[in-house]
């Protein structure tokens, strides 16, 4: 045999062969001469810059005005004239976000037959608030629809002669993936990725973790103006917070086409397993009056009738595409631009387990007894998720 280093790489003409048998797989005049690689051959690191966009959750109208002097049972209320929402009624925490990705692997086997890899990545936090205020002046209100009445009302957090106050929303979203494959080559024998190689083509097997949050919070600060039953300044605090958490198996298809500077990567993978769904609820108003201040449970739209923990499994298929371009710069340096695509179904959101039917008897300090529909309620609301967009980066070979 030639005294070559293993793992090397020589041009031939495979024509200058005939009548010869060589113990060594050629490809198209490039020949691969297996033997001990060096760790450069076989351990791999990759580190990626994000740039994605992703499905916001949607979030029902939390904060209205209307025109002063319209009259306190119409303000602030959906459908009456001149009401405009100043937040909500629309998807938030869905725009352009971003992210890092780090990933890495290591061939097992020195003929690159069987190897190992693990991947990480997470988005930035998705953030979007509202802040508003009245002295009293204007007008600035919840709406809700009232179960009793059989219509729309608000709770009104400013308004002429009856309340001063504030209110805030703020919302959040996070999104983070961990998981470990193991990679078999469809075609043994073949050598890692270097110059002049042959694609190819490889299983996937392995274990998936994805996990998608979501926190929603609400609070008003409100001072009556008038004779108010019972007195005192008022705040109230609604949150509801939701997780998603995939635990499966992973399964796919990693195909590499080889070119002598480029290479160009497509991987199909699908999680197979359960998404565990948990929403939280919670709910609390607080008077304080003369220095003395009393706690109740129980917000707006959260109140004994929906607080809570609760959690559940659905079985669920998490497909993802990707693509990415690498570009040999040096022995040990590839630079790579990329686009993936993940999509996950089922999921459970923060704004879409807000219930806007509301019974105002079961409201804290309500002057009235604690009759009627027990409403808000709680059910589980799904959704679909999905993330795409473009990647940066460099792999190294060590």
């Amino acid at each position: 045999a030639p005294p070559f280093a293993g793992g090397e790489v020589v041009t031939v003409d495979p024509y200058a062969t005939v009548g010869v048998d060589p113990p060594w797989p050629w490809f198209g005049g490039v020949m691969v001469i297996p033997g001990a690689e060096t760790l450069q051959d076989r351990l791999w690191l990759r580190a990626e810059y994000l740039r994605w966009d992703t499905e916001g959750m949607t979030l029902p109208p939390l904060a209205a005005t209307s025109p002063v002097p319209t009259p306190q049972s119409q303000a602030a209320v959906l459908g009456q004239a001149g009401t405009a929402v100043l937040f909500g009624g629309q998807e938030i925490n869905g725009s352009a976000v971003n992210g890092l990705r780090a990933l890495g692997g290591f061939w097992i086997r020195s003929d690159a037959a069987f190897g190992v890899e693990s991947e990480y990545f997470g988005l930035a936090s998705q953030n979007d608030s509202y802040l508003g205020s009245g002295d009293g002046t204007t007008i600035l209100g919840i709406p809700y629809f009232d179960v009793v009445a059989g219509a729309e009302a608000s709770q009104l957090v400013s308004y002429p002669g009856v309340v001063s106050g504030s209110m805030q929303v703020a919302s959040n979203s996070e999104l983070t993936s961990f998981l470990i494959n193991g990679r078999t080559a469809l075609v043994p024998n073949v050598m890692p990725v270097v110059a002049g190689q042959a694609d190819r083509v490889d299983w996937i097997i392995g274990y998936r973790y994805l996990d998608l949050d979501d926190q929603l919070t609400l609070g008003q600060n409100l001072t009556p103006l008038g004779a108010a039953i019972p007195p005192g300044t008022r705040a109230i605090f609604d949150q509801f917070t939701t997780s998603n958490e995939f635990n499966g198996v992973q399964l796919g298809i990693n195909y590499q086409a080889n070119f002598q500077r480029v290479w160009l990567e497509s991987i199909l993978r699908i999680g197979v397993g359960n998404n565990t769904q948990k929403v939280s609820i919670a709910g609390s108003t607080s008077v304080t009056d003369g220095g003395t201040t009393n706690s109740f449970s129980g917000g707006l739209l959260a109140q004994q009738t929906n607080i809570g923990s609760y959690e559940r499994k659905q079985f669920t298929m998490i497909p993802e595409l990707g693509m990415t371009l690498g570009i040999r710069v040096t022995n040990w340096f590839q630079a790579t631009i990329g686009y993936s695509l993940l999509y996950y179904p089922n999921v459970v959101r923060a704004g879409d387990q807000i219930d806007r039917d509301l019974n105002p008897n079961l409201f804290p300090l309500s002057a009235n007894p604690p009759t009627g529909a027990l409403r808000p309620a709680f059910s589980y609301v799904e959704s679909d998720y999905w993330a795409q967009g473009i990647s940066l980066g460099g792999e190294l070979r060590f």
